[in-house]
């Protein structure tokens, strides 16, 4: 439960509660899309291999899409996945608590900075994620054909640094919600 000081909350109505009522929305969206488009990926094996298969730079590499591959790279997907569900459903509750009203509690600080640790788990979970899912559609290539790449790319770098900033935030929401409380107790 989040901890409210009446002399804390904002009205839910203005520019804050339209914006965060319309986050609440696009959030649940945006998972449930995810979700739905990892499975549609995995379950085909023409999607895999022209979506899939392209993005990992294996394009001209021998790749096996049978079942059992396609199942142990969905279930390499999932690990990012779930951080990325994880990080929506926080990201879900802090702007439903904005929308209500409730700005500085001490869960916004918390939600924060564990939207940041996913963050930046995400920039190291996705190249990793990746290069497994190309290792297990190449290993049954002889040997010589098996291609282990590993891709950073910038997007990866800029998800961890956007990831960084936001758990900077939340531990600069938490200092200054303490000095606001010390100052209170001192007047």
């Amino acid at each position: 439960m989040s901890s409210v000081s009446p002399a804390l909350t904002f009205p839910a109505a203005g520019r804050l509660g339209r914006l965060s009522a319309f986050m609440c929305v696009a959030v649940a969206i945006i998972g449930a899309a995810a979700e739905l488009a990892l499975v549609w990926v995995w379950l085909s094996p023409d999607t895999v291999a022209s979506l899939v298969v392209p993005r990992l730079g294996l394009g001209h590499a021998s790749v096996l899409i049978d079942g059992w591959t396609r199942f142990a790279c969905f279930a390499v997907s999932m690990v990012p996945m779930g951080v990325l569900l994880f990080m929506l459903r926080q990201t879900f509750e802090l702007f439903d608590a904005y929308r209500r009203g409730e700005v500085f509690t001490d869960d916004a600080p918390r939600r924060l900075r564990h939207i940041g640790m996913s963050l930046m788990a995400l920039a190291v979970l996705q190249p990793m994620s990746a290069a497994l899912i190309g290792t297990i559609m190449t290993a049954a290539n002889p040997p010589g054909q098996r291609i282990l790449a590993i891709g950073i790319g910038l997007g990866d770098v800029l998800i961890g640094v956007a990831g960084g900033l936001v758990l900077a935030i939340g531990h600069v929401m938490v200092e200054a919600k303490r000095l606001a409380d010390d100052n209170r107790q001192i007047v």
